[in-house]
């Protein structure tokens, strides 16, 4: 059954590859199948590491799927555990190393359920939790006795009734359904225990070193935006006695770590409630007290943070265009680098005891890979699950800096034409980046909804600036665009484009913009309120009115609190002054507008809004919308008719 396993998944790959290998410029087709290792966790042993890599789906939509794989940590090759048929995530390893834990959907009863494969024999497969509900979240206790699981509330009998006879309606904020913390022995002999005395919304848990406690994040409400914003952290024995909260904080938490003598906890935090970003880390003792921010002077971002001994942290963080990890010793207070701008990592995984590390991480010329490395340094790339790319010429990429309005230092991510002549102009897209907190980072940037080396093999400049508010900078930057959104962050962006056609690289007349999200907002703002300037536009689930997407957005509290950092009611002159759509009299950029059907983050109304409004002023413009399609769009076709219809909808208007 193994060999086999192993044959479908090489043979699978044999088709795409010969598909592609003869191909020079990168195609829709390419992106969209593009693997990507999202997932990894380095052995108990430290010499294997287990990873996820996402391959593309062989259903209709044609949605990625996750292939569980092991490789040695020294390099090799790599051996499948578990195929995309299964679609694992979450994976950890056992404490003997022999099985690797996993959650996947139940296909009969339809819920994620947590179950083990073996190692050596990955047709042995061990169901571990039959719940009614899905498991979102598990960790075993350290002693390997218990089993911390984190499930939501199922529905009742009469609400089973109800929804048989369509009597399904709902009551806004009435009746909600729960993400709690249970407990129960690791073999799941005996029922899961509730092991809070407070209602409250759970979304991680981390065990302490000696079994006996569990240190989680959770809301008091269930809802996204309580998610984001009001998380605290608590502490709880196992048996469920002595729940309290750990300390006071303020705002987005991200992830928690234990000592390991379970004496203190780590965490990346906010500094307050209008911190775009958990962007510094924190220590606190585990019992409770004051925490104290160990990067309040850091002009980056912290992303993740882990114990390598119970006097130092390393830090994963954002910091400029670049990813780095840091190792702070808790007793100076020094920050020291581990690594820096080799990679842009975005997970990792440490083994304590021989501080062998597993990391996802890409660089400009390969998508996200395994990489191995120490608490010591080494970074090293040991999987190429994307052997079809060495045919591809990729175009060159670089960071490159220009001054704000105000002088500010502004970064951001350029990359050139195919066959690019110095000495010749060349038209320019803008790829900007959401949140306003993201960030473009030098690594692998082309996937279906930023596809900067296909417009880049068509003959563009591209540029994803980094404008004020990204993250990457500090809290400080991250802050710099509050009260001011469209303000001077696009006046950023404007100082990106005037920098290049004064280094005689780009033409003036041939500029266009696109973006998702902010990144979306920001292009249907170009092409209003600076419309002069821009000859075409993709608004991909963008904003076009403050006013109405500040009352109907499933994260009104993150984006008056954070984004804003004020309430739109108090000051609806500014927010509408900043809404493309009160611009719409000097509109005349061709817009092209993009939206999901299934978008919750963005109403669909926004898109609705500006397309409507332009052809009242009969600007040309035509609006896709990708239905089942989230905030993002995640299926196969849609992701390449998208690629294709943006291409040319910027060469009809711009070439």
């Amino acid at each position: 059954m193994k060999k086999y396993i192993v044959l479908v998944f090489t043979i699978c790959l044999l088709p795409f590859y010969i598909l592609h290998v003869s191909a020079q410029t990168i195609t829709p087709e390419l992106i969209a199948d593009i693997r990507n290792v999202s997932e990894v966790a380095i052995s108990p042993g430290g010499s294997e590491i287990a990873y996820i890599l996402k391959v593309p789906g062989e259903d209709a939509t044609g949605m990625q799927k996750g292939v569980l794989m092991v490789v040695p940590k020294s390099g090799g090759s790599s051996k499948t555990i578990l195929e995309k048929s299964i679609n694992p995530s979450s994976i950890s390893w056992s404490a003997d190393g022999k099985k690797i834990f996993y959650i996947a959907k139940d296909t009969v009863a339809k819920t994620n359920q947590l179950y083990a494969a073996e190692v050596s024999s990955s047709s042995e497969i061990k169901k571990i939790t039959s719940l009614e509900s899905s498991v979102g979240h598990y960790a075993f206790s350290p002693d390997g006795n218990s089993l911390a699981l984190i499930y939501t509330d199922p529905r009742n009998d009469l609400e089973k009734a109800d929804e048989k006879k369509k009597k399904d309606w709902e009551v806004k904020d009435d009746n909600l359904k729960y993400d709690r913390l249970y407990v129960t022995d690791a073999a799941v002999s005996t029922p899961p225990k509730d092991i809070c005395s407070k209602i409250l919304h759970v979304t991680e848990l981390v065990w302490s070193p000696d079994s006996k406690m569990i240190f989680f994040k959770a809301s008091e409400k269930t809802s996204i935006d309580w998610t984001m914003m009001y998380q605290k952290i608590y502490s709880v024995y196992s048996t469920g006695d002595s729940l309290k909260e750990v300390c006071n904080t303020e705002g987005k938490l991200g992830p928690i770590a234990v000592s390991p003598d379970g004496t203190q906890l780590a965490f990346c935090g906010a500094v307050d409630i209008s911190d775009p970003l958990p962007q510094s880390v924190f220590v606190v003792a585990s019992t409770g007290g004051i925490e104290k921010n160990l990067t309040e002077y850091y002009e980056g971002s912290a992303v993740d943070v882990k114990w390598s001994s119970n006097t130092a942290v390393l830090v994963l963080t954002a910091e400029g265009c670049y990813s780095s990890l840091k190792k702070i010793d808790l007793k100076s207070g020094k920050m020291s680098s581990v690594y820096g701008k080799a990679a842009i990592i975005r997970g990792m995984s440490l083994n304590l005891k021989t501080g062998a590390m597993a990391f996802s991480a890409s660089t400009p010329q390969n998508p996200y890979e395994v990489y191995s490395g120490s608490t010591s340094g080494g970074l090293k790339k040991i999987t190429d699950s994307n052997p079809e790319l060495k045919g591809i010429k990729l175009t060159k990429q670089e960071v490159i800096t220009w001054s704000g309005p105000d002088g500010m230092k502004i970064e951001g991510i350029l990359t050139y034409p195919k066959d690019y002549k110095a000495g010749t102009k060349s038209p320019l897209l803008l790829q900007i980046h959401g949140g306003p907190e993201g960030v473009s980072a030098n690594g692998w940037n082309t996937r279906a909804v930023y596809p900067v080396q296909w417009y880049a093999a068509n003959g563009f400049f591209v540029l994803e600036p980094n404008y004020r508010g990204s993250q990457g900078r500090g809290v400080n930057f991250a802050k710099a665009d509050q009260k001011d959104l469209g303000g001077k962050e696009f006046e950023d962006v404007l100082a990106g484009i005037d920098y290049l056609v004064g280094k005689g690289m780009v033409d003036n007349d041939k500029v266009g913009t696109g973006g998702f999200s902010y990144g979306g907002y920001l292009s249907a703002w170009a092409s209003t309120k600076y419309s002069k300037r821009f000859k075409a536009s993709v608004m991909g689930a963008g904003i076009s009115n403050w006013i109405s997407f500040s009352g109907t957005t499933e994260i009104i509290q993150e984006n008056s609190l954070v984004h804003w950092d004020l309430w739109w009611n108090d000051n609806m002159e500014l927010v509408w002054d900043r809404s493309p759509l009160a611009h719409i009299n000097d509109a005349q950029t061709p817009m092209l507008i993009v939206h999901g059907g299934a978008d919750t983050r963005v109403p669909i109304t926004q898109s609705e809004e500006m397309y409507n409004a332009l052809k009242l002023k009969k600007v040309h413009t035509q609006m896709i919308v990708y239905k089942r399609q989230p905030h993002g769009i995640l299926e196969r076709e849609a992701q390449i008719d998208f690629m294709n219809r943006t291409l040319e909808w910027f060469k009809d208007h711009m070439k």
